[in-house]
């Protein structure tokens, strides 16, 4: 009837103005949260150029840059696939300040990446966007220094992107996007039999086949160029982390020289492969253990991700949205996992969990595990820049390093311990959103 037909396009026409009104809403947002981001780098950059600040940028990759314009692979213990982010904006400065502008800028695009990204993946969880980018901008800005003045943003976004791809069902274009992470920086690999796991417990052997064929393949292209051109550093990254000492900051060490204040044993703390270290028999002992634990437990969490699967099927809530869920957890999961039980945690390994710390934010219902888990994560990064201030700032790293010092390093870690035994927990209980079929969003 005439009047029906109106009165649907009527009804059409006010969603689509709705649906209009709230997509501006969230470009306003995206735009407001990025300029925040802008304006703090920009005056991260005057501070240094002000006080006259040596950044990591200028020390560490600016030489690496100037190398490869020479023509020749500098031996690094970077995977090849950084030398990108690394060159990039050795293209538009020749200088060591114009440089370190320019790979801001570079850094501050990624950032704008994963703002959007992360907005798109709260839109299809039923989450509000403009929350899930603030959580996420600020967790990037209580980080700023590690986000700008270190290359990790570069896999960290690469992975988020990988990870939106899965749960969009864009397999290829996901396997492809965490090879290219992998080869910027090894630790998107934990997630890869993540990846594998649901084709397999559904016996989707052709995308199994494919994914694992796919990231194999990719890491070769961007490895075999570097190899043939520069034999002696084209693997040096895989031979440069085996027999690294114990890291000062990982966890093992703080509770190695909490023994040493009581005077149970002795160590010292020596600058090696690019960092500071704790050196004695017990931690040379422990090293050397640590990363066959550490691929211990990330089996355990592989397990038990699968686990969580096979209950959710019994339950009878297993649908595409639930094991995306699950799949985010089982990610955040495998970063602490690497984090907690490996020899070596730079501060900004935290960075690292931000885009699944956030995916907690939009998947959990329970409002005290989500706050929980929120007020952990913030704790933590407090922690840690107090830890860069007082043993890097004020004390200058190495020997200076004091044991208050240290126990901010000690307080930092146990809290970590606490938020991986948190987020476990969770889990366990089946704490998230429980999408059902009729309730999926668009992709």
């Amino acid at each position: 009837m005439p009047q029906f037909r109106l009165l649907h396009k009527l009804i059409i026409t006010v969603v689509y103005v709705e649906n209009m009104r709230t997509t501006d809403n969230r470009n306003r947002y995206q735009l407001v949260l990025g300029l925040m981001f802008v304006a703090a780098s920009a005056i991260f950059i005057l501070a240094v150029h002000y006080f006259g600040l040596e950044t990591e940028v200028v020390r560490g990759y600016f030489p690496y840059a100037d190398e490869l314009m020479r023509g020749s692979m500098p031996e690094t213990e970077y995977p090849p696939f950084a030398l990108v982010f690394f060159a990039l904006p050795r293209l538009f400065a020749d200088t060591a300040f114009g440089y370190n502008i320019m790979f801001v800028a570079e850094a501050v695009v990624f950032f704008i990446i994963g703002l959007v990204v992360t907005g798109k993946l709260a839109k299809r969880y039923n989450h509000s966007p403009n929350k899930a980018m603030l959580i996420y901008t600020i967790f990037m800005l209580l980080m700023l220094e590690f986000v700008v003045d270190r290359y990790d943003i570069f896999p960290v976004v690469l992975t988020l992107l990988s990870f939106y791809c899965f749960v969009t069902k864009r397999y290829v274009w996901a396997f492809v996007l965490l090879s290219i992470a992998t080869m910027t920086k090894l630790y998107p690999a934990v997630l890869f039999p993540i990846y594998l796991i649901p084709f397999v417990m559904n016996r989707d052997w052709p995308n199994a086949l494919k994914g694992t064929c796919v990231f194999i393949l990719v890491a070769a292209l961007i490895v075999l160029p570097f190899a043939l051109l520069w034999p002696d550093a084209g693997f040096s990254f895989l031979t440069y982390h085996m027999d690294r000492p114990l890291h000062l900051e990982s966890v093992a060490a703080s509770f190695i020289h909490l023994t040493s204040v009581f005077g149970l044993n002795d160590v010292s703390i020596a600058f090696s492969y690019g960092s500071d270290n704790l050196i004695g028999p017990w931690p040379d002992t422990v090293a050397s253990y640590l990363t066959p634990l550490m691929l211990m437990s990330l089996f355990l969490v592989y397990a038990f991700y699968t686990y969580r699967l096979s209950i959710s099927r019994k339950e009878k809530y297993d649908n595409e949205n639930s094991r995306m869920v699950l799949l985010g957890w089982a990610a955040l999961l495998s970063l602490l996992a690497f984090i907690t039980i490996g020899k070596v945690f730079s501060t900004q390994y935290i960075v690292w969990m931000i885009p699944f710390i956030v995916f907690m934010q939009m998947t959990t219902i329970d409002h005290v595990v989500k706050n929980n888990i929120l007020v952990l994560s913030v704790i933590v990064i407090i922690l840690s820049q107090l830890n860069f201030a007082v043993n890097v700032g004020l004390c200058g790293g190495g020997e200076n390093v004091t044991d208050a010092g240290m126990m901010i390093l000690l307080a930092r870690n146990i809290l970590v311990i606490l938020l991986f035994a948190y987020v476990i927990w969770a889990c366990k209980k089946g704490i998230y959103r429980k999408l059902w079929p009729g309730r999926s969003a668009d992709t």
